[in-house]
């Protein structure tokens, strides 16, 4: 055949199997740099449509899948059939990830999980039909259902869409879409299906611009956040550096101002004042140990925000980043009272385990149990008095031996005591012997810590029980910790009201 008895639309065919071939190439390329689905279900959505539409051509028809058919009788009905199907379900595919329909389109979602399923049936048909009696009724019957329902769903789809639009990609998607349907459309009427090629084509081109967009909006929310979690990275640190500093100097200042002092009193005083002073001089410590967390803590927890960044998980960075900073900020106004309301206290502890439960590589479950007829706002408290007791059930108790890892806080009013009740199903503390004196940690701080602060505090009617608890068959199951305090009302302890 000679090029000027070519038809101009198979001049369309060849330029349209060019234009489609460098962007399945382009979409295929970004996908095995990127590893992005998305780009993986737009290189085989353009690959089958492509092959299904320029299989149509006569010209090609003849010249090639004629001599093909030789080998492979059926290869008319698996591009002409199999191959629509495979792409509609590529299409969709990819219009769900490239709207993020499962969170800002939640209504096509779900209509889509269904579609998705009809394409893959017609697919697996198809399939079958073309392996076994390959019967022609059989395509027509299927190929109609399997327009109309697809057909039917794409408008639903643009309508959705058109009514919950999110931000521009959703103009890139229903555009493109239209201009399929109008040229498939077109198509049907007029009987030749170039005109279904010009619209797949300003389709692929529409969909290429939009996937470009999408690629800027979210390498810029990702350098947004890169930087937000840097800044307030960096002024946490300085923040936290500068609050350490200030407590060294503060300590040394009254240290140094109460060794002073006490050189200067009367011979006869001496005693009573030497006395006084050192107890002025451990509680200084113990405002001091109270007003900080552990160091690994606070270091664990900013290599854990720095990992989270450095892996691109910007929200859950920005959501750890921000507990973080809240406890620190309790931590500091905290240390310069003897009492906070228990409410504040149960506030900074959900905090704590939410941030334990993010950071730690063991999942556990806290169930937290208060009885209501205390009244949180007025009962007051000695700051972080219990945390170390979940600490120690969250570092030390569990660990992969324990399948369903549990932690309970049970806070009761027992007459005119507040009763504490810590609880884990950790492996116990007899099992934490062996690896204590191989580490050469001591484990007990909390337990001498706390004991040494309700001393200080002059809470005589208060109690520290530390109860190993076993199975049925006598072995640890874990630790229960009874912390009795009085009951704190504005700075002063109440009698109880029961006889």
């Amino acid at each position: 055949m000679k090029v000027e008895e070519i038809p101009w639309y198979d001049f369309v065919n060849f330029g349209f199997a060019g234009a489609m071939l460098l962007v399945f190439v382009y979409a295929l390329s970004v996908y095995f740099y990127d590893s992005k689905a998305i780009y993986l279900y737009y290189a085989i959505y353009i690959f089958t449509v492509g092959l299904y539409l320029f299989s149509r051509s006569t010209l090609i028809y003849v010249n090639i899948i004629q001599d093909i058919e030789f080998f492979f009788p059926r290869i008319t009905k698996l591009l002409t059939h199999t191959f629509q199907y495979v792409a509609h379900f590529a299409a969709l595919q990819f219009g769900i990830l490239f709207l993020n329909a499962k969170k800002d389109y939640p209504k096509f979602y779900r209509a889509a999980y269904y579609t998705r399923i009809l394409f893959l049936v017609a697919i697996a048909l198809s399939l079958i039909n073309i392996i076994t009696y390959n019967n022609s009724q059989f395509y027509y019957w299927l190929i109609n259902i399997e327009r109309l329902i697809g057909t039917v769903m794409a408008i639903y789809f643009q309508v959705t869409v058109l009514k919950n639009s999110k931000n521009k990609l959703a103009v890139f998607y229903v555009i493109g879409s239209i201009v399929f349907l109008i040229g498939a459309i077109i198509s049907v009427f007029a009987l030749n299906v170039v005109y279904m090629r010009i619209g797949t084509l300003i389709e692929i081109i529409i969909f290429t611009l939009g996937l470009a967009y999408r690629s800027k909006i979210i390498q810029d929310e990702r350098n947004l956040f890169r930087e937000r979690m840097m800044s307030e990275t960096y002024e946490k640190e300085k923040l936290l550096e500068q609050y350490n500093e200030d407590l060294k100097k503060q300590v040394l200042q009254r240290s140094e101002a109460l060794l002073k002092e006490q050189q200067t009193v009367e011979e006869e005083k001496q005693k009573v004042m030497r006395l006084s002073l050192e107890k002025e001089v451990d509680q200084m410590k113990m405002k001091a140990l109270r007003a900080q967390m552990k160091p690994h803590f606070l270091f664990n927890a900013l290599n854990a925000i720095r990992a989270m960044i450095i892996k691109e998980n910007p929200h859950q960075a920005y959501d750890y980043l921000t507990d973080f900073s809240r406890l620190v900020r309790y931590i500091l106004e905290s240390s310069e009272h003897n009492y906070v309301s228990l409410a504040e206290e149960l506030k900074m502890i959900d905090i704590y385990v939410r941030i334990e439960q993010m950071r730690g590589s063991e999942n556990f479950v806290f169930e937290k149990n208060i009885d209501s007829d205390i009244n949180l706002s007025q009962v007051e408290i000695p700051p972080l008095i219990f945390q170390p007791f979940l600490e120690n059930s969250i570092v030390h108790a569990f660990d992969q031996s324990t399948p369903e890892q549990l932690l309970e806080l049970n806070i009761n009013q027992v007459e005119d005591q507040l009763k504490v009740v810590v609880i884990d199903n950790g492996k116990g503390r007899s099992m934490e012997k062996t690896a204590v004196i191989h580490e050469g940690k001591n484990k007990s701080m909390a337990t001498d810590l706390t004991r040494q602060r309700l001393e200080l505090l002059n809470f005589q009617k208060s109690s520290l029980q530390i109860i190993d608890l076993k199975d049925d068959y006598d072995k640890p199951s874990g630790t229960q910790v009874i912390l009795n305090l009085p009951i704190i009302i504005n700075g002063k302890k109440i009698k109880s009201t029961i006889s």
